[in-house]
């Protein structure tokens, strides 16, 4: 059975492992306790003990969230991880505006879940 989370409290290794299963860049276990440190609402998914979901999202609490990383292990994809880790992160804060960057792929994703293209937005790359 899947059950979700909430908090900083997770294990690394497993985070780290989840991280690259997702085709997101491999991190070391420092790099991603200061990552959660800095963040304020962190939702993690479990088929029993193993880490198969992650989302989280930087936020001042009233107006505004980043929602930072998004991540489903591909064997849980398509069963409902994805919306219920989002739906949880937004879950009675209908008053902030969340805002996310996507890949082209997940877009549908994100628009079913209530997310609109938004056009004027502006980013600086990591240097």
């Amino acid at each position: 059975m899947i059950s979700l989370r909430e908090g900083p409290d997770l294990d690394l290794a497993a985070l780290s492992t989840l991280r690259v299963r997702c085709a997101f860049p491999a991190q070391t276990p420092d790099f991603l306790a200061r990552q959660i440190a800095g963040t304020r609402w962190v939702i993690h998914a479990y088929d029993g003990e193993r880490l198969i979901g992650f989302a989280r999202a930087l936020t001042d609490g009233v107006a505004t969230a980043y929602v930072g990383s998004v991540m489903v292990d591909p064997d849980y994809r398509r069963r409902g991880v994805g919306r219920a880790l989002l739906g949880r992160l937004m879950d009675c804060r209908d008053d902030i505006k969340f805002v996310l960057h996507t890949r082209t792929e997940s877009a549908e994703f994100y628009a079913a879940l209530g997310f609109v293209d938004a056009t004027q937005m502006m980013v600086r790359e990591r240097r």
